[in-house]
Formats: C-alpha cells, sequence, structure tokens
C-alpha cells in the first residue's frame, strides 16, 4: 500500500511538472527588426475589392507594415486606414487595430484567429540596461509623419541575444470585429447555450490562452 501510494504521488508530481511545462511560454529572439529576411511583394488589399501590389514587411516594433520604396531605397510604414489585409506568397496578415497587423494562424466557419508578434520593450530594457533606442523608432508615415526612415544597414541585433518577441492573439469574427483573446473579452461572444461548457473548458488546468491549439477549440463557441 505505501508503494502504491509513492507510485501515486509520483504520477501526479509528473503530470503537474508536465503541465507546468506547457503553461511556460518558450521565449523567442529575433537578431532583425524585419519579419521576413527580405522584402517580398506582396498584394495589399484595400476596400472595394482593390489591390495593389508593393514590397512588404511587417516590423516588430509596433507590427506595423511597412514597405521599400524602390525609388529611393527608403523603408516607410504604410499608412493603413484603408488597409484589412496583406498576402504574402506563404501566409496573410490583417490589421487587428488602426495599426497592428496580424498574422492568420487559422480559420473556421468565417472567423479567424490571428497572431500579433512585437519586440517585448519590458525585457529589451533590461538587456539593454534601461536603454529603448532603436534605429526604427523614428521611420517615414508616407506623408503622414516625420521624414526619417530605417537605416537597414543597422537593422540587425548585434548582440547574440537578439530582440525579445511576445505574442498576442486576436480573434475576427464572422461580422468582421476584432477582439483581444482573453477571457474577458471572449466571453461576451460566447453563445448562450455554451456558457457553461465554456466555463467548464476555463477550468480545465490544461487550457491556456497563450497556446494556439487550446486557442483553436474556442471556435465553436462563438455566436
Amino acid at each position: 500500500m505505501k508503494k502504491h501510494r509513492s507510485i501515486l504521488f509520483l504520477l501526479a508530481f509528473l503530470a503537474a511538472t508536465w503541465m507546468y511545462a506547457q503553461q511556460q511560454v518558450v521565449e523567442r529572439r529575433s537578431h532583425s527588426q524585419l519579419v521576413f529576411p527580405e522584402f517580398q511583394m506582396a498584394k495589399v488589399r484595400q476596400g472595394f475589392g482593390r489591390v495593389t501590389k508593393a514590397r512588404c514587411n511587417i516590423m516588430y516594433k509596433n507590427a506595423a507594415l511597412c514597405f521599400l520604396d524602390e525609388k529611393d531605397n527608403k523603408v516607410r510604414q504604410a499608412f493603413v486606414q484603408n488597409i484589412f489585409a496583406v498576402d504574402f506568397d506563404s501566409c496573410r496578415y490583417m490589421k487587428v487595430d488602426t495599426l497592428a497587423m496580424g498574422l492568420v494562424v487559422a480559420e473556421q466557419d468565417g472567423m479567424s484567429l490571428l497572431r500579433v508578434t512585437t519586440i517585448d520593450m519590458d525585457k529589451y530594457k533590461e538587456v539593454t540596461q534601461g536603454g529603448t533606442d532603436m534605429p526604427f523608432l523614428d521611420i517615414d508615415m508616407a506623408g503622414y509623419g516625420t521624414d526619417n526612415f530605417i537605416d537597414l544597414s543597422g537593422s540587425e541585433q548585434q548582440s547574440n541575444e537578439g530582440y525579445p518577441l511576445k505574442d498576442r492573439y486576436y480573434f475576427r469574427l464572422r461580422d468582421g470585429k476584432f477582439i483581444p483573446a482573453t477571457q474577458k473579452n471572449v466571453r461576451k461572444y460566447v453563445k448562450p447555450e455554451l456558457k457553461t461548457a465554456f466555463k467548464t473548458l476555463m477550468e480545465d488546468r490544461w487550457w491556456s490562452w497563450r497556446d494556439e491549439g487550446s486557442l483553436k477549440k474556442l471556435f465553436m463557441y462563438f455566436k
């Protein structure tokens, strides 16, 4: 009996340890300020079905869309008021707020799950002893801001550690509305008949708002 209890205790400990490991976010870093190694020709989708093409990229600092002006080789942040999506060869980004572009990581029944990746400025300040200066803080806003621009020659992080990254998730609902993937926001849009099931899911110790596999399960709960 004593040996049996020891085995049960060991199994419970291993399960708890595994659960803790699953809940931890693996820290990711980037040595570049930009998502793609090179600017890619992309389809920029705007209102009324308008589509234009430009050499684009996504900035890690604020998840903003930027493009390469081949006339002067300057990198400019795109004015995205009328832009709702950008199609690269291998993926699609959609505008989730007034600035940030989110990568579409899953789609189901007219809804989407998007991941917005930016530099974790708190961790970056720790690495740089409180400094926040970066060579891409001021860029040309395509006529809507300053005339500064990203110096591509300084776009790489020279430190071996690179820029620390963090993710935020959003859902795009059937009506086109974007909501942050948090319990407070999602709960408002859960089907009335599934509110109890949703509450049970939230109590599941394996559930995580930072895990894409967990978040994909929420599609079925939305109205």
